[in-house]
């Protein structure tokens, strides 16, 4: 196989200011792009979010506690007749004003409270849905990564051959302005027709103007390029990273170990689980919650400057609570249908993704070996188009040939030149696709 040419065969440098360059390897480009990436950032956060939600979970099934007390102090005397005595032998009670608060009330009403969730088919199953779906986003978070970089794979290459693009028109233009340049002196000698000056002057022209399109578009590329990694717009980038040999055609695997490798599909198999829990969790609805609670109550009062006095008490309670379900106007039963239906669903999904995945395989394989046939047959195609390149300039230099024979080989070899850095380009491509399409 011959050597790979594409972003090889010049300094892969664009600089658009005169701030210092800054170079990058493949390597260090996808470093970048995994630390600064706005999208894994985000992501990353939800699994730290994740984390909260089990612990809110799991806060339902461990005890809770608390302490409430206070104190009163009463600036008045609140006065309330209460019967005192009575008279001998019978007869009416004897009232009297008596003061009924004290100056100072310290109260611990409920103390304190103790409670325990002895069972609860509820908050188990919150638990178990609050880990699983940590485990969801972590292998969503990773299917992301793998994606991203996949991407930043592809961008990296798409911005060295928008560089390539800009040196072929470039080098092009100065080839046509070197023969305008030299139809002009013949000219001026007699030796050229004033028609081979006007379409050598078009020609020049003309690929000018390719020259800055083919400038504008390597701008955006590079915008593009910045951005994925949160690179700063106003830094030049200097590409290092070579392609020597293309990677060969990958062998096919077995889709089995494929799918065990793609985290997209994990998190597709954890959220058939998800759905079992949710099943589950539904049913479970039907039985009872079962709690505990111990409290313990304490309080004084006293007069003037006293806290407490003769007026303290101390409470303990400890007891069981059973909330039995009877009746919720269905609302039970059509959770446990919509579970199973949810189940079911994610269930075709999966299936539906296997069918995805291995026609994924399958068309990046025929992509590969598309791209790669077309390799050997570009590359004869640029040495022919070199060597006619050559031939027609000697031709027109014998006068053999009129200028536009030149103006037309040169085209041609743009051409089959921007071809085989596009096969390289689409072979190298397809190969990234191929190693996050097979869990890579």
């Amino acid at each position: 196989m011959k050597k790979i040419l594409l972003c090889v065969i010049i300094p892969a440098f664009f600089a658009v200011t005169a701030v210092p360059a800054e170079e990058y390897d493949l390597e260090t480009y996808l470093a970048l792009v995994e630390r600064n990436n706005p999208d894994l950032l985000i992501r990353f956060k939800d699994i730290e979010l994740a984390g909260t939600d089990i612990a809110l979970a799991r806060s339902a099934l461990l005890p809770r506690a608390g302490v409430q007390g206070g104190y009163t102090r009463n600036l008045t005397k609140r006065m309330q007749s209460m019967p005192v005595a009575s008279m001998p032998n019978g007869g009416p009670l004897v009232y009297q004003d008596v003061r009924a608060n004290y100056d100072n009330e310290l109260t611990l009403t409920q103390g304190v409270g103790i409670s325990q969730v002895l069972f609860s088919a509820g908050a188990i199953s919150n638990y178990n849905k609050a880990k699983l779906g940590k485990a969801i986003r972590e292998q969503s978070f990773e299917a992301a990564r793998l994606a991203v970089l996949c991407a930043a794979k592809k961008l990296y290459l798409r911005a060295q051959l928008a560089l390539l693009v800009v040196e072929i028109r470039e080098s092009s233009e100065r080839f046509s302005l070197e023969q305008y340049q030299r139809v002009d002196r013949r000219r001026n000698a007699g030796a050229a027709t004033e028609m081979d000056l006007l379409s050598a002057e078009v020609n020049w022209r003309s690929k000018t103007d390719a020259v800055m399109d083919a400038k504008k578009n390597a701008e955006l590329v590079l915008l593009a390029f910045r951005d994925l990694a949160d690179i700063p717009h106003t830094q030049t980038i200097v590409f290092t990273q070579e392609h020597t040999d293309l990677p060969e055609l990958p062998e096919t695997s077995n889709l089995g170990n494929i799918l065990a490798g793609r985290a997209d599909y994990r998190a597709l198999l954890l959220s058939r689980d998800l759905t079992d829990i949710d099943r589950k969790a539904a049913q479970n609805a039907f039985l009872p919650e079962v709690s505990a609670f111990f409290n313990y109550a304490a309080g004084g009062m006293g007069n003037g400057s006293s806290l407490v006095g003769d007026n303290n008490f101390h409470n303990a309670a400890l007891g069981i609570t059973v909330n039995i379900p009877i009746l919720t106007g269905g609302a039970r039963l059509a959770r446990v249908k919509a579970a199973q239906l949810e189940q079911e669903k994610t269930i075709i999904a999966l299936s539906q993704r296997e069918t995805a995945i291995e026609s994924e395989l399958i068309e990046i394989q025929l992509r590969l070996e598309d791209a790669r046939q077309r390799f050997e047959s570009s590359y004869r195609t640029v040495e022919t188009a070199r060597k006619a390149v050559a031939l027609a300039q000697s031709a027109y230099s014998n006068g053999q040939a009129t200028y536009l024979t030149v103006a037309d080989a040169q085209d041609k070899l743009d051409l089959v030149w921007l071809n085989f850095a596009n096969v390289n380009f689409e072979y190298l491509s397809a190969y990234h696709d191929w190693e996050l399409a097979a869990g890579k």
